[in-house]
């Protein structure tokens, strides 16, 4: 069934996709450009899933933020679960109960956070501090067995407007590192002193750069910088303002942290701009978990639906694939180390079996505790 309605999506996605305007309160949405756009952090993998969405990735163009030069290509292997993504692509096509609707990507951005080292460890609060930003650990974020003080890190995460950070995502990263990175809103560019201000708590000098058009209070941006400060001070190599892959889809969703609350009927939710006019909103707060949908118009996001954190605390983790290192009550499918016990599997589970697993949370030694493990007769 599964591998029937991704074959239905790439046949689809050659003859353009698209789908029906969506209505929310009475009210319809404008026209958009056809296919899908979505962001958020990846839940599963086979091959990957975001905001609920099965994207096949089997003939996207892949990108890493980190890369100066778009022109390079990277494997889609190289996206794990917890990596934050924005994938275009074709229009999604519903599937059956308890099935994921499914899409094909044509492209995809990965990109990190945060890369710097660890000055505290709060294992009571469940953070860590990276370049003087609270990074905030919780039961779904994939993350080494341990961290410790100067360890240098990689964080995938939503951003607050408040200069933390929740982490989706944190790989510790082997040998020296000369390059750190932070992804925040900017709140102050001083032009005399060439220093941006970062989160409300890190300045970096643009001394070294022209300052890309964009760049001012509120916006939302990547900035790159020498691992050894010069004077006392971060000095950027690189600044990027965020922007979405495309600026118009007919089906659009962002989970994110809320980092602007509605006024005008506009709200941010990771830095980008939400039009929430045809909603009839709960009360929501700052730094709270959402994931909207609707349709991208002028890359603004108009909502038709808002699903709150209790809603995705609920979601779980999917992973299709084949079972390799099977021992004791462990084994690992996509790179992934999955802790079960026998009363979730139904099928003989052995190592080449193809799977399909749900997880709830990771143990103190980052293995995602399954749910739900079904063998199946084919990977496909």
């Amino acid at each position: 069934m599964l591998g029937f309605v991704l074959s239905l999506v790439l046949a689809l996605a050659g003859c353009g996709g698209g789908g029906g305007d969506t209505q929310a309160n009475g009210s319809g949405v404008g026209s958009g450009g056809t296919g899908s756009y979505t962001n958020g952090p990846v839940s599963g993998l086979g091959s990957i899933i975001v905001n609920g969405v099965r994207y096949d990735v089997s003939g996207a163009v892949v990108h890493r933020d980190d890369d100066a030069d778009d022109s390079v290509r990277h494997d889609a292997s190289e996206v794990k679960v917890g990596m934050v993504v924005a994938v275009s692509g074709s229009g999604i096509v519903p599937a059956g109960t308890g099935v994921l609707p499914v899409a094909a990507a044509y492209t995809v951005r990965y990109g990190s956070s945060l890369i710097g080292p660890v000055s505290a460890v709060d294992g009571a609060g469940a953070s860590i501090t990276v370049l003087g930003q609270t990074v905030r650990i919780t039961s779904k974020t994939v993350q080494p067995a341990s961290l410790s003080v100067n360890d240098v890190v990689e964080v995938h995460g939503l951003a607050d407007a408040m200069g933390g950070y929740t982490a989706t995502r944190i790989d510790t990263l082997a040998g020296s590192t000369s390059t750190y990175k932070i992804v925040a809103l900017v709140d102050g560019v001083d032009s005399q002193a060439m220093r941006l201000g970062l989160n409300g708590n890190l300045t970096v000098s643009y001394a070294a750069l022209s300052l890309p058009v964009g760049v001012t209070p509120g916006a939302r941006v990547r900035v790159w910088f020498g691992a050894n400060q010069v004077n006392g001070q971060w000095s950027a190599t690189r600044i990027l303002v965020d922007q979405p892959l495309v600026s118009d889809r007919e089906e659009a969703s962002l989970e994110g942290l809320i980092t602007s609350l509605p006024q005008n009927s506009l709200m941010r939710v990771d830095g980008a701009l939400v039009d929430v006019s045809r909603l009839s909103l709960p009360t929501l707060a700052l730094g709270e978990r959402v994931r909207v949908e609707g349709r991208l118009q002028a890359g603004v996001l108009v909502a038709t639906e808002l699903e709150g954190p209790n809603a995705l605390e609920r979601e779980e983790t999917e992973l299709f694939g084949a079972v390799s290192q099977l021992t004791g009550q462990t084994f690992v499918v996509r790179g992934v180390t999955v802790a079960y016990t026998p009363s979730v599997v139904e099928g003989n589970l052995a190592n080449g079996a193809c799977v399909e697993v749900h997880g709830q949370g990771y143990n103190a030694d980052g293995q995602l505790l399954a749910t739900e493990v079904n063998v199946h007769s084919s990977c496909n």
